[in-house]
């Protein structure tokens, strides 16, 4: 409540009476609306700034994804133009495949490693005790 609120419900000296119980209900009614709506309100506001800031992060997401497969075309290109006039169009291809699946199947199997890391002791605790 309010310094103004305070005052209605002190004693008055001038001859005024404290406020009734429906006057006090209704400062208290007053009071939680207007904090009701102060909420509402921030959150309001927090939810705009996360859809401008997701906006954001997406567009920059996106940018950086087409960059990227630009890059990994490049180098791939790269390869083979390399490649080609020493061993043939041929096996500059087969050498460039090959050893880009060998190296998306190493990540692959790092990455596969590496969740398995992941473990939550707590959970699969309680899932055996349960079977």
């Amino acid at each position: 409540m309010t310094d103004e609120h305070h005052t209605n419900n002190v004693d008055r000296s001038d001859g005024q009476s404290a406020a009734s119980p429906v006057e006090q209900i209704t400062l208290v009614l007053d009071d939680v609306r207007a904090l009701v709506q102060a909420e509402l309100r921030y959150f309001q506001s927090r939810l705009d700034y996360s859809r401008y800031v997701m906006k954001w992060s997406l567009l920059f997401g996106v940018i950086a994804i087409v960059t990227l497969s630009g890059a990994a075309i490049a180098i791939i290109l790269g390869t083979l133009l390399t490649l080609a006039p020493h061993i043939g169009p041929g096996w500059a291809t087969i050498v460039t495949v090959t050893g880009f699946l060998v190296i998306g199947l190493a990540s692959g199997f790092a990455a596969r490693h590496w969740m398995q890391k992941v473990r939550f002791t707590e959970i699969e605790s309680d899932s055996h005790d349960r079977t």
